[in-house]
């Protein structure tokens, strides 16, 4: 029997890991032994540093950088959804061969990362082990970053596009997070940059909600121990007038403290004072 026949009488399996935001500082000890023991990698890690870290704990690693979509050419398809497939492909393969397969993706592998889910639904229904490890993302950097607590008064997070484009209750006692507005308004998976009016489109939406002299921050994460993190502050006013990147947030602030429900309170003899004191 050639080796090829006896890797195939191995059951293929995937464990989808993350990179973090620093790599490799951000980097678990559970994802890099599963980097290290795997048969074969499929990363996709953009900075050079990072998937110069992934290829010194396994040498054996296939760069998914290969598939992205790129708008100069049509190599991996129309738009970013047939790059992601030809992704999902890749790592497929491999499983299918029975291989012990380890697939990296850059920051959070669950959080905006197409191919990662794709590829985990595939191969569960192929019948083949395969799970996700968390890792650090873009958010819990903006929480540490910007001193904000999701859990006081509540967050919401929307993808900026998506948030535009549909009908959606916003909350403004609530904080509001918007991802992505480096791509506003672009439909087509095809920019990497807002469409010609992808920030205006966004700025006129979040007037239904905000006042135009709302203050809001633009984010961007750190990707080297050297670099500071975004963290410009702008009128809702000002926002089709600042330069923004694909990987650039806005966090919202809340417009101000929810009404307490005194009605429901006083019904079930809650202490009003209390909450007060402790909302403070």
């Amino acid at each position: 029997m050639d080796d090829r026949c006896k890797q195939n009488e191995k059951t293929g399996n995937l464990v989808i890991v993350g990179t973090g935001i620093l790599t490799p500082a951000h980097l678990s000890q559970e994802s890099i032994a599963h980097i290290k023991s795997a048969d074969i990698v499929h990363a996709l890690v953009p900075d050079p540093l990072g998937f110069s870290t992934i290829q010194k704990l396994n040498d054996n690693i296939k760069n998914l950088d290969e598939l992205y979509y790129k708008p100069q050419d049509t190599v991996n398809g129309s738009n970013r959804i047939d790059g992601y497939n030809k992704m999902v492909e890749s790592i497929m393969s491999d499983v299918r061969d029975g291989l012990n397969v380890c697939a990296v993706f850059y920051g959070h592998p669950g959080v905006f990362v197409n191919p990662s889910h794709a590829s985990i639904k595939q191969a569960r229904s192929e019948g083949f082990e395969a799970k996700m490890l968390p890792s650090i993302s873009a958010e819990d950097c903006l929480f540490a970053d910007l001193g904000v607590d999701p859990g006081y008064m509540g967050c919401q997070a929307y993808e900026a596009t998506q948030f535009m484009f549909y009908k959606h209750s916003i909350n403004i006692h609530s904080a509001l997070v918007l991802w992505q507005i480096g791509a506003a308004g672009d439909e087509s998976m095809q920019k990497f940059n807002p469409a010609k009016n992808g920030l205006a489109m966004l700025k006129d939406r979040m007037l239904e909600w905000y006042p135009e002299n709302h203050e809001v921050i633009l984010y961007e994460a750190t990707t080297l121990p050297i670099i500071e993190p975004r963290t410009e502050k702008i009128l809702l006013a000002n926002l089709t007038s600042v330069s923004v990147k694909t990987i650039t947030t806005m966090y919202i602030p809340p417009v101000s403290k929810p009404e307490l429900n005194l009605e429901f309170c006083k019904k079930w003899g809650v202490d009003t004072q209390e909450l007060i004191s402790c909302s403070a």
